[in-house]
């Protein structure tokens, strides 16, 4: 065999390994938080889901008996006795809480509900905020996905666990009427 050909036959020098070690290194430094940040996301996305099929069904029970369901202490924490995290959990309490409207969620939660409305922790008969907590990135900061139904008047319930008040817009303005993340309470 020439010099060329056993030139040519040798494997990786090991500059060649240690700069394709960096190289992996580096896409995975870059990788693994926007993953993590694409769970949580995938993970907030049921109180979404739920905190509109649980407006939803609130409308329509107010609109048979003029009146909102209140459920107050937030599901299913209050049954299962452990603080919503990064972990889904028995959501049958749900059920059972909000069996009047029924209303119930599919599978397990990462977020323990409410409703606040007249009769739990508000003076407003005409409307009633749903709210969904977690910590679902683990930074023991509660998270609050918050449906604010104010009354004709602009009246609003804040969340009833924790009295929340709703979130806002970028001018400031509460959001109404629809599925909004509380950034003033954490930024996730």
């Amino acid at each position: 065999m020439d010099n060329q050909n056993r030139r040519n036959a040798r494997g990786f020098t090991i500059l060649e390994l240690m700069v394709s070690v960096a190289i992996v290194g580096i896409l995975a430094a870059v990788a693994i938080p926007s993953f993590r940040t694409y769970q949580w996301k995938a993970k907030r996305s049921e109180a979404y889901m739920n905190l509109a099929a649980l407006a939803n069904s609130q409308k329509a029970f107010h609109a048979l008996h003029d009146n909102f369901v209140g459920v107050a202490p937030a599901e299913p924490g209050n049954t299962l006795a452990n603080v919503p995290g990064e972990t889904a959990r028995d959501s049958s309490s749900l059920s059972t809480a909000f069996a009047e409207i029924g209303w119930e969620a599919e599978g397990e939660v990462y977020f323990d509900y409410d409703t606040n409305t007249l009769g739990v922790a508000c003076a407003c008969a005409k409307c009633f905020t749903a709210t969904a907590y977690g910590d679902i990135d683990g930074d023991n900061s509660q998270s609050a996905i918050m449906y604010v139904h104010p009354d004709n008047s602009g009246n609003n319930c804040l969340s009833a666990m924790f009295g929340y008040t709703p979130p806002v817009d970028a001018a400031s303005a509460p959001i109404f009427d629809q599925v909004a993340v509380n950034k003033a309470i954490d930024d996730f």
